[in-house]
C-alpha cells in the first residue's frame, strides 16, 4: 500500500467515523510519528503525521 492510499484510507476513516478504521489509522499515525522522530530527515513528516493523529483522535472522540 502506498502512502497515498494510506492517507486516503485515514481520511475516509475520519469522514465516515468508522471505529475499526480509526483505530487502524491511529496506530498507523503513531508509527509514522515514531519513525519521524528517530530519523532526522523525516522531522517534517513527523509533524504531518502528528497533525493527522490529532484529527483521528478528534474523530474518535466525536464518534462515541
Amino acid at each position: 500500500m502506498t502512502r497515498f492510499k494510506e492517507v486516503k484510507r485515514i481520511e475516509q476513516a475520519i469522514e465516515r467515523r468508522n471505529e475499526a478504521e480509526l483505530r487502524w489509522a491511529l496506530g498507523y499515525c503513531q508509527m509514522r510519528c515514531k519513525v519521524g522522530r528517530k530519523v532526522h530527515a523525516m522531522r517534517k513528516q513527523a509533524e504531518y503525521w502528528s497533525e493527522m493523529e490529532r484529527k483521528v483522535r478528534a474523530a474518535m472522540k466525536n464518534s462515541g
